[in-house]
């Protein structure tokens, strides 16, 4: 179906009531392409991050400008920043795919990072190694925690101080952490028996097939409002700010905190909400603000490292099932 203007036709009309899913999706494509343009003249071009002027770039995976801007803990001067992408996949694809970073290590709790080919960075190191595909869930999700993040950045950082550092944490994106999103969870458990397969139970009596992933998919459904997802989202916000200050206690050399993409949290102000109805996650190749401009944190520093680039680490294989568990865990259809 093609709703282009030299193609709105009667017939094209009696197939999109036949197929709303395709015209949403080709409504979703209308409006990018048209937002696009209108998204580059208001806030200007999106940053190439690896063209960018740091020594250690620590990622927050879909983390909003405007909440940053609000609640930010860390010395620095804070910029804003139009990101490539509106999702992890795509921000990877434009920004890493064919092409090389041997002065740069990456760390990276994201699933995605897994698809980029061997030999993009000097090393890649994953949260999670291969013995983890037969974890339980619980344990399987702990590898999203900043605190692990953290402590790999560090020991990545000690084994290649004369590289640039590039640490991907997943906060605030779900898997949500903290007392506020347990006590919703537990909330969820006792008045609607929603299990999730997170944080499964031995009592639980759902299966993994016909529960949910995390509080997004229950706000989506309406069991969750968006200001309690929002809550849940500040506290995961403060959460991985805490480990990333304590990241740069440990770390020399110019540090930048930046954003793969923003996130949706029920908002219906912006136009893409209201035509497509999408209020939660981060669709890809969408231009709202919500999605696209992204913190540009510039934390003070003394001197900066000298950099050097090297032939890459060979790199461990991760089976592709793990890889598409993890990303089945942080909420992506396979």
């Amino acid at each position: 179906m093609d709703l282009s203007p030299e193609k709105y036709t009667f017939s094209n009309f009696i197939e999109a009531c036949k197929n709303p899913a395709k015209f949403k999706h080709e409504l979703k494509k209308r409006y990018g392409d048209v937002n696009k343009r209108r998204f580059y003249r208001k806030y200007g071009r999106p940053t190439d991050v690896m063209e960018a002027d740091w020594d250690n770039l620590l990622i927050l995976d879909a983390c909003r400008y405007d909440y940053l801007s609000e609640y930010n803990s860390i010395d620095g001067e804070l910029d804003l920043a139009v990101s490539v992408a509106s999702t992890s996949n795509e921000f990877m694809e434009k920004t890493f795919a064919g092409k090389t970073f041997h002065d740069t290590v990456y760390v990276s709790a994201n699933g995605f990072s897994h698809h980029l080919e061997a030999g993009t960075f000097h090393e890649f190191v994953s949260t999670y190694p291969e013995s983890q595909r037969e974890v339980l869930d619980s344990e399987l999700y702990r590898n999203y925690h900043p605190e692990i993040v953290r402590k790999r950045a560090v020991e990545t950082y000690d084994r290649h101080p004369d590289k640039r550092l590039l640490v991907h944490f997943m906060q605030p994106h779900g898997p949500y952490f903290g007392p506020k999103a347990e006590r919703l969870r537990e909330r969820l458990r006792a008045d609607h028996g929603i299990e999730f397969s997170a944080w499964e139970s031995e009592t639980s009596v759902t299966s993994r097939s016909d529960g949910m992933v995390y509080l997004m998919d229950a706000a989506e459904a309406g069991y969750v409002s968006p200001a309690e997802l929002q809550d849940v989202y500040v506290e995961n916000l403060k959460l991985v700010l805490e480990h990333v200050d304590e990241l740069l206690e440990r770390l020399d050399g110019k540090t930048v905190i930046t954003a793969d993409h923003g996130e949706l949290l029920g908002e219906s102000t912006n136009l893409y909400s209201r035509l497509t109805g999408d209020r939660y996650e981060h669709p890809g190749f969408v231009w709202t603000p919500e999605l696209r401009l992204v913190p540009w944190l510039v934390t003070p520093w003394e001197h900066r490292r000298d950099i050097v680039a090297e032939e890459p680490v060979e790199r461990g294989d991760v089976d592709e099932d793990i890889v598409e568990e993890h990303l089945r865990a942080l909420g992506y259809q396979s």
